[in-house]
Order: structure tokens, then sequence, then C-alpha cells
């Protein structure tokens, strides 16, 4: 096949495109993909840079376009610049709309170029992708939905104009939409999204085979926390019910927190404030055969996410058979319902606002030690049900996306 991928340029993507080698961090859905694709197929990629927002941070500074050559990924990169090519005068707002109509059109004209067999868009560029089903009609063009944030939740209902473009746009009659089963309700949303007549697949993501790690001799026990550090990852829950511990109680332990984000200096403010920074370990992002060792020689594993908790990070405390502490379904969001299903009281539940419940879940794990143990062995029968490799999981989506092409030319 040859596949043309449009996608965002994730902030975790950056530095292997400055350094001209893929060393991807972050986002593994896309970038496992992109390993499987480029074996067997010739895999074009357009990087949509989409500057920084509330919650999502770019380091891309380039004023002008990019063609990129990648040691260890055998693709044809192209990344298209966001509002920096553009003069500073112009209003933001004005900038970033002129922005999205130039990389349309940049694409356009890619794909005039190539000529692909399919066109495989994420849903940050879902307008673009509505957009090629009307100019390009007999190319099947595919969207990418990694999971159902706030943003994409608001705009079902919403009046605001912007959310009734993007609802307008995930109408379109796309040849399918793929999406993630992170514990969001994706399913729940492409039901009331979705042109009904679109084919969807929903897939749980992968995990590494986990390497033999050795587990080191410790003082304490550990509390890990793992992911972007952002609102609605929960962080500053989860810092107020750890820092409650300390006050509260003679309980001595170490906290680990794994991730970058826009709350990362707000988040070692708080810690330094109460006192208590020295407990905590803040590693920004880290090698990710360095995250998995933390995994392994944590005790415990708190997720604070608000949006769904079958994210990689957990995934990946699941497989590493982590005693796990996880908010519980929330029914009247659709979220983690799913989750539920697969982990029923294989992991310890909270609700997902209240910081006392979960001080009180962790401070549990505190005081019966040997019930870290048990919910280990919990979880390492019950995910034997449903995770598997990634090399597994990248097989099932490749295969649609050559089901949809054959069927294209019949």
């Amino acid at each position: 096949m040859n596949i043309l991928f449009v996608t965002r340029l994730y902030s975790g993507f950056e530095k292997s495109l400055y350094q001209k080698a893929w060393k991807p961090e972050g986002v593994p859905t896309i970038y496992n993909l992109f390993n499987r694709l480029c074996k067997s197929h010739k895999l074009s990629i357009i990087f949509t840079a989409k500057d920084s927002g509330a919650t999502y941070s770019s380091n891309w500074k380039e004023t002008k376009d990019l063609d990129v050559k990648l040691k260890n990924l055998k693709a044809d990169i192209t990344v298209l610049c966001g509002i920096k090519f553009f003069f500073n005068f112009i209003p933001r707002k004005m900038a970033m709309i002129i922005r999205d109509i130039r990389q349309f059109i940049m694409v356009v004209s890619y794909i005039n170029k190539i000529k692909p067999d399919i066109i495989y868009c994420d849903s940050a560029n879902v307008i673009i992708a509505y957009l090629l089903t009307i100019i390009f009609r007999k190319k099947p063009v595919v969207v990418r939905v990694l999971g159902i944030c706030s943003f994409w939740r608001s705009i079902t209902n919403s009046k605001r104009i912007v959310h009734r473009i993007y609802k307008f746009a995930f109408k379109g009659k796309f040849s399918a939409v793929i999406g993630t089963q992170d514990g969001s309700g994706i399913e729940y949303w492409f039901e009331d999204t979705l042109h009904k007549n679109v084919s969807r697949h929903v897939l749980l993501n992968g995990v590494d085979k986990p390497p033999k790690i050795k587990k080191y001799i410790k003082k304490h026990k550990t509390i890990l926390f793992v992911g972007r550090l952002e609102e609605y990852k929960g962080i500053i829950n989860f810092l107020s019910a750890i820092i409650k511990i300390f006050k509260e109680t003679k309980y001595t332990f170490d906290v680990i927190i794994v991730g970058d984000g826009t709350l990362y200096n707000q988040a070692i403010r708080i810690c330094k404030e109460a006192g208590f920074l020295s407990q905590f370990r803040f590693l920004k992002s880290i090698p990710h055969k360095d995250v998995l060792k933390h995994h392994i020689n944590s005790d415990i594993y708190v997720s604070a996410n608000k949006d769904g908790n079958l994210i990689n990070t957990n995934l990946e405390a699941i497989s590493s058979n982590a005693c796990m502490i996880i908010p519980k379904p929330q029914h009247n969001k659709f979220i983690d319902i799913e989750t539920h299903k697969l982990l029923k009281n294989a992991v310890t539940y909270y609700d997902v606002n209240n910081v006392n419940d979960l001080k009180e879940k962790i401070l549990y794990f505190l005081r019966n030690p040997d019930k870290i143990i048990e919910f280990k062995n919990r979880i390492s029968t019950s995910k034997l049900k449903f995770i598997r490799t990634w090399d597994e999981r990248m097989v099932e989506e490749e295969n649609i996306l050559k089901n949809i092409v054959v069927n294209n030319l019949r």
C-alpha cells in the first residue's frame, strides 16, 4: 500500500525530527503504527504543527515547512509549519485559521503528487479529512481518534461555532473511523458523533514485551504516578492526597512522578510550599525502558486521570502487575465503564475528584502491605484476558487498512 498519514506534530516527536533520528517519546499508538507500516508499505507522513495551547505545549520553532529523513524510520516526512509561518502582527486566532487553511492546501498538493492508496488522518486533522472526502471521492479516507478528551466530549451538545464545525466534520462519510479504547467512552461517543453508516473500530492498545528487570532493595515503600502533568490527568488531586498523608500520619514513603506538562512547575511549587519536596522525585520525560523499571520496582501505582483509565501508562502498569488505585467509573459520562468490565476487583477504585477518598485508599495499602502483594497477584491473573503486545495490536490495525484498500479497488 501507498499510505499517507496526516497527523498533528506531537511534542514527543519533535526531538527526533530535530536530531534526524527516530527516537519517539509518548504517543506509542502512533509511533508503533509508523514502525509497523514502514516495514511492508510505502509510508508518507505529514506532521501538522498545531502550536501551544491550554493543554498542549510545542517546542517546534521552525518558520518554514521542512522535508525530513530520519534514521530508523523508512518514511517520507514533511512537517508543515504552524502560526510561526506568518507575520507576528497577525492576531493569534486569525493566524490559527489561516494556518489550517494553508496546511489543507499543502496536504491536497501532496496527495496529487504522491497519489496514495489510502489517506489516514488523526482527529486533530478531522476537518482536513472531511474536505478530502469531498475532493478525492474515490480515495479511502480514514480518521484515527486516540481517545475522547474533554474537548471532543464537549462538541456533541455545544453551540459554540468551533465545536459545531468539528461535529459537522466528524459526520463525514469516511471509509472508517478507528478509535483507541482508553476507557473514555469512545464507543458511546462514536454513536453520538459519527455518520450512522461509517464503519468504526475500537481497539485496546498494546504493551511492550516486558524486559527482564531486577528489583532493587528499598528502604521505604514507593508510590508511582506516570502521565502528563495536566489538570485532566489529576496531578493536583494526587499531590493533595499525598501531602495530606504526610501531614496527618507518620508514614514515610517515596513518591516518583514521571511526566512533563503545563503544570510541572506548579506541581513542584505545591510540594515545596507544603515542606515535603524531598519526598518527591520529579523525572519529567525519561526513556521508556526507565519508566518500566519504575513500574517493576514501585509498590503502589496511582492513576488520577479524569478522562479514562485504559490509557497507555496504565496498560503498562497492568502489564507490570502493579497494585493499582484508579478512579471509579463515571457512568454519567460513560467514562471507565469498559475499564471496570476488564479489571473488576483486580484494582482499587476511588471517587475521581475526592481527594480524601484517594488518600484513604493509599493509606489502606500503607497500613496493610500484604494487600499490595494480593492485588499484584490479582492483576497478574486478570491481565491475561486482554493484554497483548504492540506487534499483535498493530497487525490488527494494519489489516483494517488493507481491507479498506482492497474493498475500494473492487
